[in-house]
């Protein structure tokens, strides 16, 4: 054995319990308590650390996929956003004036995404005129 091996089998008892877990019995010399609590702090907070972001990947790649039920209503959602586009624009109606029918359209249909916000996103996302956010003030 090393020697550090040899230190550990002198200075460390490990002991199983009733849950599945094992309890870490560890003797050191006075002097070092504080050193060894500020290494066993600073070993937790890293794994929780690793943990926390192990995690945040995980959601973040579970959210990225879509459901085929998840891909069909966005599919149902685009392609009705767009249809009511096209037939208010058709009967003569602005963008802005076109949006917030669609919206308030939605909204009556109890829709969850019933936002003019999304229904323009949707628009440009779809290939229609206009762009996203606040449209510029032209100086006379």
């Amino acid at each position: 054995m090393t020697p550090s091996a040899d230190f550990l089998k002198d200075f460390l008892t490990v002991t199983p319990a009733k849950d599945g877990r094992v309890a870490v019995t560890v003797l050191l010399p006075p002097d070092l308590v504080r050193d060894y609590c500020r290494f066993l702090e600073s070993l937790a907070s890293f794994f929780q650390t690793v943990n926390r972001k192990s995690t945040y990947a995980d959601a973040e790649a579970r959210s990225a996929r879509l459901t085929p039920e998840q891909s069909a209503a966005a599919a149902a959602y685009a392609s009705r956003v767009v249809a009511a586009y096209d037939q208010y624009t058709a009967a003569g109606l602005d963008r802005k004036t076109a949006i917030r029918r669609i919206a308030a359209d939605l909204r009556a249909a109890k829709h969850p995404w019933c936002s003019p916000d999304l229904v323009r996103s949707q628009l440009v996302t779809s290939g229609r005129s206009g762009r996203p956010g606040r449209p510029r003030r032209c100086k006379p």
